[in-house]
């Protein structure tokens, strides 16, 4: 169980943080959107730039099926939660639904229970899976907003969500090329703007606690949640056997990070979008709670 300890607390720390000093008044909840704004939009770009950046562009052209995998499998479960969004108990909150089934862990969690699981090899391909993470997370993020809320306040977020993504988009193109021609910028220069990067996870897992409520919906929650990890398994699965050119470790790669709990960067995108950040919160705390089963079973299954 102590191997589990460094995966679940830095999850868990900054949350209980966010939610402390909201509570004794110390930092009132009207900051949370600043400080969601300031990752979107300054330190996201920045970890994407310098995480290309030091990729190997051997490595890249080598997982090319491994990378392409992410936009298969998000297609595939995105199309799952617009039907399981229309259930009666989901109707008031589709867009909040899609988003919770789509968007998983796959760069922190994925990352660290594939190194465990796998070893360096599976570290590698989760790495690469998660490659067009962001793009993606904005694309659905848009597509999904787009559809199901038709009013003039709705296609108005949902353009916003463009208009981030551009430089999201630059910075992934600009690490990218970086690697694919060699070009390795001065230490000077990538350690600070990484150090930037690095802020992303812990800012957003503290706007979690600050928002974070006890009482947010759990009736709900406790269906979508279990069925969630049915869909993003069935998902994977569908993945793998459709993506015929994946290893066996790239296989087990893919299934893994399924399996990873709700990646906080939905309520990024929850408040971008207008939508109900109370809600999204409290499918990031339960389940992550959830990962206190599911993480080790996940390690029990595919190690």
């Amino acid at each position: 169980m102590s191997e589990y300890i460094p995966i679940i607390l830095p999850i868990y720390v900054p949350i209980l943080l966010g939610y402390l000093v909201r509570s004794t008044g110390y930092f009132p909840v009207k900051y949370g959107n600043s400080l969601l704004q300031f990752a979107l939009k300054i330190t996201v770009p920045l970890l994407i730039f310098t995480d290309m950046a030091g990729m190997d562009a051997d490595a890249l052209s080598q997982v090319v099926p491994v990378v392409l995998s992410l936009p298969l499998y998000m297609t595939i479960l995105w199309l799952a939660a617009l039907l399981v969004s229309k259930i009666p108990l989901f109707r008031k909150r589709r867009v909040e639904t899609v988003l919770i089934i789509i968007l998983g862990n796959i760069g922190y969690f994925g990352w660290a229970v594939t190194e465990i699981g796998l070893g360096s090899g599976g570290l590698s391909r989760s790495i690469m899976y998660a490659v067009l993470f962001w793009p993606l997370t904005i694309l659905f993020s848009f597509l999904t907003k787009i559809l199901l809320d038709r009013s003039d306040e709705g296609a108005k977020s949902a353009f916003y969500t463009l208009k981030i993504a551009i430089p999201i988009f630059l910075a992934f193109v600009a690490g990218l090329a970086l690697a694919i021609f060699g070009i390795h910028a001065p230490d000077y220069i990538m350690e600070p703007l990484a150090k930037f990067g690095h802020m992303t996870v812990p800012l957003i897992l503290f706007g979690v606690g600050l928002s974070l409520s006890f009482k947010a919906h759990w009736g709900e929650l406790s269906l979508l949640l279990p069925l969630r990890l049915v869909l993003t398994f069935g998902a994977a699965w569908l993945t793998t056997r459709m993506n015929v050119k994946l290893d066996d470790i790239s296989r087990s790669v893919v299934l893994m990070v399924a399996l990873m709990p709700v990646a906080a960067n939905i309520l990024m995108m929850g408040n971008t979008l207008k939508l109900d950040e109370e809600y999204l919160s409290g499918a990031i705390a339960i389940s992550s709670l959830m990962a206190l089963v599911t993480i080790p079973l996940t390690l029990i299954l595919f190690s």
